[in-house]
């Protein structure tokens, strides 16, 4: 009897183990702690690519071997793996990974979680970023992750931004990060949408940066795009319409205030009352318009076990504030992932984009500042146009009014650029990974210009110009990585030992003419071109460079508690001259989770908590040419003969700059997870800094040599927090801030200054370059205020006394504050109420001046050009106690660089606020949707600070024509730019089922 129960038994469980073994249907819903459904939660079928994701009410369906397991991932909720056990039925909580350190993150060639990092990351999510207007990807950065600075270069419809990582590393080279797209390297990602971005990962120490070597010094921002996942097609799609307009106005003279003005500088009469009954414009009212922008975005994903895609269009569009100013971006991307074996995964993405716009000069890219300091400097006496059909000007200077710089001259670039890239995964077993993995980076731009021949001064001077720049680039990068992981008990090992070469070729081609006959003006560019009478020699420019480089890392931990990490990258580039072509940059850190430990197990208050140290280096070479170490020539035609003069003489000792960083930081999670907290502590020193060093007597004027040495020393803390959790509310914060001290160390053989820069138009330069001071120190007299008799600005002497500008001398001049901000700061509000989301993110900037280049012409009373309303206070009899000085005409005594136009640059900003509605499941199932929201966002909406220029968030020189040094040196001087908008939008997000 005994034997038969034992075989029934036996019989039993066989039938039971094959019935779970064969695959089931498996369903169930999918919720957060709160028991809401979750849409569009990842659910892989562990060990295969095949998977399904949750509808708009946290449901799934899948059918899998009822002996698997299933993974459930979401963003910005810890991922979570379930035994299905031959249930058919399988409810699932996911908790959120916000504040805890289980999250995955991506670090160079490859991803750790966060607990095991021990060096400073900071990650930024597409949930971060929801429904926020971003053009140019990276502005998704500002005030989301301590330590980095985003800085909108101008205003204009697809301006730049300047982006600093810890501050500024170099003087002559650049000091931007490095860009890594799904494992590509790329110099900038204003190509690419926001809507296909998953997750930025900041790395920011040296112990996570020197894996790229040279390239890394300023910092790596690695992207990981939107994948497919195997299952049910989904399409989403996006839309969003805005309108702007300047964040603030600066107000100058009507008529009647300008005559007042002109007749006191000049004498009685100067200015009519008939001039000024004639012809009373505001200027800045007839330039300055509503702008508006738009983006329109679909993307579609899904795919099979074997194959899953993610398809997206996105199309945005901004009409400036000021025309022609314009901006239209087209791209597509395709990202495909491919199980061809259980051995082999191929990886592939592509985007190819269209970048179209018209320029409209701003700042000191045109005489006197372009169009914005055109529109406040114009007298409102000016007509829009003369009788004969030119555009008016002011009859003392030959200025032309506004439309001068908007119509006067045209500057049109259309920019293609197409990225791809091939990889694949080869697995030997389980613990030994192949990666290879091939991509390019094509650019096909072309600029135009146009001078029209009829309508200005200049123009017609010139006889009109026109001239065409043409380039192509193409860049290309293969990697070769072998990774190993293995576990031995409580023992983790990882090592990865890698070969990369890098190869840029760009090309250039220009091609320029004039003496245009006017009745030409309005043909098409290459008729005019034919039909000039004087054509310039074509030039063709070339550039090209290569880098090839090895790297390694080994990665160890102990039960988890003791974590250890080294890095090293051998760079050698073609940059250099064989002699210091090589470069080897190590680095190791390590952590301790005390938090495991056993006598942390009683403190209940803290869920983890890290300890982490590390030290590296990394290197810089962009500000070096491709050929800084061969003598070249330049070609040029005199006499009819062919001439050549020199151009560069060989750098044979030129090397990289290095810059070696230390860094000591903790991240915590505390009650319950629902506090986190992350601080570090930094010092980077950089030595080998690139300057270039006057020639005195030589063809060639000044070369570059490694003659300066810089550092930098911050603080960061971030902190986020659960601060109410329920069923019907929920609020959570976002907070970090940045401190960041930057000091020259060095210059070249002693020196302790160096010749300023950052000119001021014809007022001097506003920028010296010291030892013991930052980047972009202002350097000027100081101003003692206005002498209570004569009216005169008075400035202060070495010896302390306040005397008028002719009783000063250049020794009288002294550093009057920086640019750079003592710290910066961003902060994230987020209500859920029920259907409601309540969103608000505030930004600012603390202790850094701005040099407000545009009072020297709006309150210099030098000239006939139009003021600002300031000067109505302006000294005008004996006795008048006030901060502007008399009428000085004909004379800069008013307007030299000085403390005057110092001003503080702290702001704080409510960058974004938004509100957004979740449409009821129950309305959306009725018309085929699977979910959809509507929001109102407003970007800069107010702006708290005492800066009296258009905008505080002035970035630095942007002068086209300016040399690397002015552009890294001369921040902060505020020339006219082109004005920050407050923008009003209204969006929509659908997902069909």
């Amino acid at each position: 009897m005994k034997q038969k129960f034992l075989a029934f038994l036996a019989l039993l469980m066989a039938v039971t183990s094959l019935s779970i073994a064969q695959n089931i249907s498996v369903h169930g819903t999918v919720s957060d702690t709160l028991g809401n459904g979750l849409p569009g939660v990842t659910i892989r079928l562990v060990g295969t690519n095949s998977g399904t994701t949750t509808d708009a009410k946290g449901a799934f369906n899948i059918n899998a071997p009822g002996n698997a397991s299933l993974e459930f991932s979401f963003i910005g909720y810890k991922a979570q793996t379930v035994a299905i056990g031959g249930r058919e039925n399988i409810v699932v909580h996911l908790s959120t990974a916000g504040t805890d350190l289980t999250q995955v993150v991506v670090v160079g060639y490859g991803t750790q979680k966060k607990k095991d990092l021990t060096g400073a990351v900071s990650v930024v999510t597409a949930a971060d970023i929801a429904n926020r207007p971003i053009v140019n990807a990276a502005e998704a950065l500002q005030g989301k992750a301590a330590g980095v600075q985003v800085t909108s270069v101008s205003g204009k419809p697809g301006a730049g931004l300047s982006i600093r990582i810890r501050g500024s590393s170099s003087i002559s080279s650049g000091n931007d990060p490095l860009y890594v797209v799904d494992g590509i390297i790329t110099p900038d990602i204003s190509a690419y949408s926001a809507d296909d971005i998953e997750s930025f990962s900041v790395l920011k120490d040296a112990a996570s940066t020197a894996i790229y070597g040279t390239r890394a010094a300023n910092g790596v921002v690695i992207i990981t795009t939107k994948k497919g996942t195997a299952g049910k097609s989904k399409i989403e799609a996006s839309a969003y319409w805005g309108d702007s307009k300047p964040t603030n106005m600066v107000s100058v003279l009507n008529g009647k205030q300008y005559q007042a003005y002109m007749n006191e500088s000049y004498g009685a009469g100067t200015i009519s009352d008939s001039l000024v009954n004639a012809t009373n414009i505001n200027w800045p009212d007839q330039v300055f318009r509503h702008g508006s922008q738009q983006n329109y975005h679909v993307a579609a994903s899904g795919g099979t076990e074997k194959t899953q895609h993610y398809v997206a269009l996105d199309y945005n569009k901004q009409t400036g504030m000021i025309r022609p100013a314009n901006f239209d971006r087209i791209n597509g991307r395709v990202n495909l992932n491919s199980h061809v074996t259980k051995w082999l995964d191929v990886t592939s993405s592509t985007i190819i984009s269209r970048v179209t716009n018209n320029d409209v000069s701003d700042n000191l890219s045109a005489a006197k500042g372009g169009v914005v300091a055109s529109a406040l400097t114009t007298p409102p006496t000016v007509p829009q146009y003369q009788a004969n059909g030119w555009i008016g000007a002011n009859p003392s200077t030959g200025w032309e009014n506004p439309l001068g710089a908007i119509i006067g001259s045209r500057t049109a670039n259309t920019n293609d650029r197409l990225v791809s890239n091939l990889g694949a995964d080869i697995k030997f077993y389980k613990d030994l990974v192949f990666t290879t993995r091939f991509g390019i980076d094509y650019k096909n731009n072309k600029s135009t210009y146009f001078l029209d021949p009829f309508l200005t001064n200049y123009g017609r001077g010139q006889g009109g110009a026109l001239s065409q720049t043409t380039s192509t680039e193409l860049s290309w990068l293969s990697e070769q990585t072998l990774k190993y992981n293995h576990r031995w008990g409580k023992s983790n090992f990882g090592a990865l030992a890698g070969w990369t070469a890098q190869n840029s070729d760009w090309q250039q081609t220009y091609i320029n003419a004039n003496r245009l006959d006017p009745q030409y003006r309005h043909l098409p560019f290459n008729t005019m071109w034919q039909l000039a009478l004087t054509k310039g020699i074509p030039t063709i420019s070339q550039d090209q460079w290569a880098l090839i480089s090895y790297l390694g890392r080994i990665n160890y931990d102990y039960d988890g508690k003791y974590l250890l990490e080294a890095n090293i990258r051998n760079d050698q580039s073609s940059k250099f001259s064989t002699a210091n072509r090589n470069a080897v940059f190590p680095s190791v850190s390590a952590g301790w989770r005390i938090s495991q430990e056993d006598f942390m197990r009683d403190i209940r208050f803290i869920n983890d908590l890290k300890i982490r140290a590390g030290w590296g280096q990394n290197g810089n070479q962009e500000g070096i040419g491709s050929y800084s170490h061969l003598s070249l020539l330049d070609y040029g035609i005199s006499n009819g003969s062919l001439t050549f003069t020199p151009s560069s003489i060989a750098l044979q000792n030129l090397k990289w700059e290095t810059t070696t960083q230390t860094n000591i930081g903790f991240d915590a999670t505390l009650l319950n997870n629902r506090l986190s907290v992350t601080g570090d502590f930094y010092w980077k020193n950089t030595k080998n800094v690139l300057l270039p060093i006057t020639l005195s007597g030589e063809l060639v004027q000044s070369v570059l040599m490694n003659n300066a040495s810089m550092r930098n020393i911050g603080e960061e803390l971030a902190v986020s927090s659960k601060n109410i959790v329920g069923k019907a509310v929920n609020w959570t914060t976002d907070f970090n801030i940045s401190f960041n001290q930057n000091k020259i160390l060095a210059l070249e053989n002693g020196i302790t200054a160096m010749p300023i820069y950052g000119n001021i138009y014809a007022r001097g330069n506003a920028i010296n370059l010291a030892v013991g001071k930052p980047l972009g120190e202002f350097y000027g007299y100081e101003a003692a205020g206005v002498d209570p008799n004569t009216g005169a600005q008075l400035y202060l002497t070495s010896d302390g006394k306040a005397v008028p500008y002719s009783g000063t001398k250049p020794s009288d001049r002294r550093f009057l504050g920086n640019a750079q901000p003592k710290f910066t700061y961003g902060m994230t509000n987020t209500v859920n109420y029920k259907n409601f989301d309540l969103s608000v993110f505030i930004q600012g900037s603390q202790g850094n001046k701005i040099y407000n280049g545009l009072r020297t012409e709006l309150e210099g009373m030098m000239n006939t050009s139009n003021q600002s309303t300031a000067v109505l206070r302006r000294w005008q009899h004996p006795g008048d106690k006030t901060d502007i000085p008399a009428v000085s005409p004909n004379s800069v005594d008013n307007s030299v660089v000085s403390s005057r136009f110092v001003e503080n640059g702290s702001y704080l900003r409510f960058k974004t606020i938004t509100l957004a509605y979740h449409i009821p499941q129950r309305i959306l199932d009725h018309i085929g949707i699977g979910a959809a929201s509507v929001y109102v966002s407003g970007q800069n909406l107010f702006t708290i600070t005492k800066y009296t220029g258009f905008d505080p968030e002035v970035s630095s020189y942007t002068n086209s024509t300016a040399s690397s040094v002015d552009r890294n040196v001369s921040l902060g001087i505020d020339n006219g730019a082109y004005p920050q908008a407050k923008t009003i939008l209204a969006g929509i997000n659908i997902s069909l089922k």
